[in-house]
């Protein structure tokens, strides 16, 4: 076996839960092939993730995949609250939890499922007799969008102006092992059309005020005064590119289930019991975001480790999300576990990702729609899972159905 994580093999990407189980047990540590130290075991992550003796990388780690201040993915990434610490954090952060919570996300659900079954509906009735269905294409991906489109309250037109370019840019790849030149001027292209448009729409509400998401963030405030310019951009442009990550979650519990068929008759004949467990499930197995990287706030020992302030570490998700210490038969897709026993996938403790209910909803609600929809269906192929990335990000998902 290797003594580093092989991350620059492509073939790793394909399936690393054995490889990263495997380095596990040797050690509650190891270092992979880019030279970042990784925590592997639950409780050391949990722990890093939920103290204040590591915080968030922060922009270094995008500095350190070739961007520059003054780069637009610089400039945007810096207002993100991914990367923020201390009462910058928390002002923004308390600012969009009181604007979110002035509508309960419950009630979406209905909303969730009707977009479900439109998307299903165009699906089932254009497909081919004897060929597989296109899902990550015609029902994953795009679902999140309409989705979002709606909570939002923002037209088709307002919409693609920030989705297109974000589409073709794949954000999340610059955080990837592997960024070329050509990634990073797509991307920096693609977040300076973004700004540009998101201003304009901004622009628009103040002048033309809504009953919206976009016209309540601009009247948020509290003692610590108004989000500023840049930073309505950058929480407004994040939370449009938001639904591709979802769309990768469902397309990877569409994938499990066609692998699973019992799971899949569970959900089927009493989705209310289990939608929950199949949407915990995936996300532990699965995880949106690969890993998690974090840096030391101050000099400490950890995981038989001496860090300076500013060291950083990477928290792979794969690896403490089937540790057997906190899971039995880890490696087992199991939608009757019980999902209060939660995973890392939407961080845990400051940085808890203030989106995840509404990606929650939406992953219930499209594996249990499409388990009704679909009575039988499994793998027309052998699914195929982007390398280098820190998106679970599958290339394709061609399922049969009977």
């Amino acid at each position: 076996m290797s003594s580093t994580i092989p991350t620059h093999d492509p073939a790793y990407w394909q399936n690393p839960y054995p490889i990263l189980a495997e380095f596990r047990e040797r050690g509650a540590t190891a270092y992979n092939d880019s030279g970042d130290l990784c925590v592997l075991r639950w409780d050391d992550a949990e722990w890093a993730i939920k103290g204040s003796d590591f915080i968030n990388e922060g922009i270094e780690r995008l500095e350190n995949r070739g961007f520059q201040p003054g780069d637009p993915l610089h400039t945007w990434r810096s207002h993100a609250l991914g990367v923020m610490e201390g009462p910058d954090h928390l002002r923004i952060r308390k600012l969009v939890t009181s604007t979110l919570s002035k509508r309960s996300l419950e009630p979406l659900r209905p909303m969730i499922r009707q977009h479900a079954h439109h998307l299903l509906d165009d699906l089932l009735e254009n497909r081919k007799a004897g060929q597989p269905i296109d899902v990550l294409q015609g029902f994953a991906g795009p679902l999140p969008r309409r989705v979002m489109m709606s909570f939002l309250e923002v037209d088709g037109e307002e919409m693609n102006g920030a989705e297109a370019p974000l589409a073709d840019a794949r954000i999340p790849d610059c955080f990837g092992p592997q960024v070329t030149r050509d990634m990073r001027d797509t991307a920096n292209r693609a977040i300076a059309q973004v700004m540009h448009h998101v201003g304009t729409l901004y622009e628009k509400r103040r002048q033309v005020p809504r009953d919206d998401f976009l016209t309540r963030l601009l009247e948020a405030e509290d003692e610590g005064g108004r989000l500023s310019h840049p930073e309505l951009i950058t929480l407004f442009s994040t939370i449009f590119g938001s639904g591709g990550t979802t769309g990768s979650a469902i397309a990877s519990g569409l994938l499990e289930l066609a692998r699973h068929p019992e799971a899949a008759m569970l959900l089927r004949n009493d989705p209310p019991r289990w939608k929950q467990g199949a949407c915990e499930e995936t996300l532990r197995m699965r995880p949106g975001i690969v890993e998690l990287p974090q840096k030391a706030a101050h000099p400490l020992e950890a995981f038989g480790h001496h860090f300076a302030t500013g060291d950083t570490i990477a928290i792979p998700f794969g690896a403490a999300n089937r540790d057997p210490d906190r899971w039995d038969n880890p490696q087992q897709f199991d939608i009757t576990r019980d999902p209060r026993v939660f995973s890392l996938s939407f961080g845990l403790g400051a940085h808890f990702c203030i989106g995840q209910a509404m990606a929650r909803y939406t992953i219930e609600e499209a594996l249990a729609t499409f388990v009704e929809r679909v009575p039988d269906f499994y793998e027309a192929e052998v699914a195929q899972w982007t390398p280098f990335v820190m998106e679970n990000r599958l290339q394709s998902l061609q399922l049969r159905v009977d």
